[in-house]
């Protein structure tokens, strides 16, 4: 008995030991520099620019904000970006470490930016180094900027959240409430990039806001169809727009996906949140109807037909109707299946127009079509053997929608 309570002291003794020997290594919060966000440019004396948005207490922000390099300065009261130019993301970091006073943490990173100029030429690399980092999480959302991402950071101020880091959640999360893009995570990148059954796409942005191409003259709604990500421009108010989808071919940026198209996109995929969409009225050639879609589902099938893949997408869609006047009663049965009607037009049309972007035009099946594909073949090989990310480019569709006006908020017609 005594032997035993020995042990026990010894084994206890050890324990308190090797807990104090090694407090020295763990790092308090003091001792840390938490990056929310870390832009990606095409580097001016290295092949790589990389910009860090590290999140300061505002107490300390100011004390702070002289580290780093000639090119560090002050993006809003609780955040500073630190801008390295290196050959590698692993050596930014290690270059990043060795003149600031606190130890880089990238556990609370929100956001990996890219410009346009860096995605073009392929960003495969980075995306390994970046999933391969025990310390960015895969949950981190992957963005392709218009305009740099060292101008991205610099300009992304937050107005109603002084965290940078709750800041940029909330930018992220506003994909649910308009559908207008989605939330792509490093994950999501990552394996739509190692994968055969389709290619991988990101949130598209930039700093100002939307613009459209095609501003009718007679002040008609527009067509959300134009609304993409706006370019740098110098004279307006500097806020963060995610807007639309940037499209890959294998690691390198090919195109991109407006608001509407976006939303097909989501539908197809069954990614679909709920959206407000404008389309033409059944009663009226001069006007438009808005309706807020609130569910949305595809049932996808991929046939093989003499060596050509045949894709069926049947969506279904609940709405409700959100235009009212003071002459009309839309919600009559006559009416109702005028405007169900009109909405399958519309939304089928659109869906075809955007399958058939992804396919002739960008050749990148960003719905990855493949994982209905692959049920046509017997073995692996002869899945592979087929190629059909580059077969994508052959395909032809068959899109079918079926809407249903299920309620309204508008006032019914009343009897005086």
């Amino acid at each position: 008995m005594k032997a035993r309570n020995f042990l026990i002291l010894i084994l206890g003794l050890l324990i308190v030991g090797f807990s104090i020997s090694n407090s020295s290594a763990i790092n308090t919060i003091d001792e840390l520099a938490y990056v929310v966000a870390i832009g990606f440019d095409v580097g001016e004396s290295s092949d790589l620019k990389i910009s860090f948005q590290i999140n300061m207490p505002s107490s300390s922000s100011s004390s702070s904000s002289g580290e780093g390099s000639s090119d560090n300065s002050s993006s809003d009261d609780t955040s500073v970006i630190n801008t390295v130019e290196c050959n590698s993301f692993d050596v930014g970091v290690s270059l990043l470490n060795s003149y600031l006073s606190k130890k880089v943490n990238m556990s609370h990173c929100k956001y990996l930016i890219f410009s346009e100029e860096l995605a073009s030429s392929g960003i495969g690399d980075y995306i390994y180094s970046l999933k391969n980092n025990i310390e960015i999480r895969p949950s981190c959302n992957v963005l392709i900027s218009k305009c740099s991402a060292n101008y991205f950071l610099q300009n992304s101020k937050p107005v109603l959240n002084e965290v940078a880091t709750k800041y940029f959640g909330l930018e992220t999360s506003s994909e649910k409430n308009t559908s207008y893009t989605e939330a792509v995570t490093l994950k999501d990148f990552f394996c739509d990039l190692s994968d055969t059954f389709g290619n991988p796409y990101a949130i598209l942005g930039s700093i100002n806001g939307i613009s459209s191409n095609n501003v009718g003259n007679n002040n008609q709604s527009l067509d959300d169809q134009s609304y993409v990500a706006k370019e740098i421009d110098e004279g307006s108010q500097k806020n963060i727009e995610n807007l639309g989808l940037a499209i890959f071919k294998e690691d390198k940026l090919i195109g991109e996906l407006s608001g509407l198209e976006t939303i097909m996109h989501l539908l197809i995929c069954n990614n679909f949140q709920n959206a407000t969409v404008n389309i033409p009225s059944p009663f009226s050639d001069s006007d438009y109807i808005s309706l807020y879609i609130y569910s949305g589902k595809s049932k996808n099938s991929v046939k093989i037909v003499n060596g050509t893949p045949y894709i069926q997408c049947n969506v279904s869609l609940k709405m409700r109707l959100l235009t009212s006047s003071q002459s009309s009663n839309y919600m009559t049965e006559e009416n109702k299946r005028l405007i169900e009607e009109y909405t399958n037009s519309y939304f089928a049309a659109h869906i075809n127009e955007y399958l058939y972007k992804t396919s002739k035009e960008l050749n990148s099946d960003v719905c990855s079509f493949g994982q209905y594909a692959i049920s046509n073949f017997l073995t692996w090989d002869d899945w592979t053997d087929y190629n059909w990310l580059d077969k994508y480019q052959e395909s032809f569709f068959s899109p079918s929608v079926n809407s249903r006006l299920t309620s309204s908020y508008l006032l019914m017609e009343t009897n005086s």
